[in-house]
């Protein structure tokens, strides 16, 4: 559909942003990472809630799973916001 309009010379996406690639690219890898890591984190809140370790056990296994899952988070984002950077160097250069 969005071939259509471009064929009609019509203007897809934002008034604000261009269709460029990195603006339509960096986003949506970034979300799927972030829902995937919730489910996981409430996966192991379930698993840690259900084994019975004591408070200070539970705290850790937590806190550790939460930051393997913000660490993945940000190096996930840096990558994406390099591929964006990437991509719309690309676009000035090739103008």
């Amino acid at each position: 559909m969005a071939d259509r309009s471009r064929e009609h010379g019509e203007r897809s996406g934002s008034l604000t942003r261009g269709a460029s690639p990195a603006h339509t690219v960096l986003l949506p890898a970034v979300k799927m990472d972030l829902a995937v890591v919730v489910l996981l984190l409430v996966c192991l809140w379930f698993l840690v809630a259900a084994a019975g370790w004591p408070a200070a056990y539970e705290a850790a296994a937590l806190l550790g799973g939460s930051a393997a899952a913000c660490g993945w988070l940000v190096l996930r984002t840096r990558r994406a916001l390099a591929r964006a950077r990437a991509d719309v160097r690309r676009e000035h250069g090739a103008e």
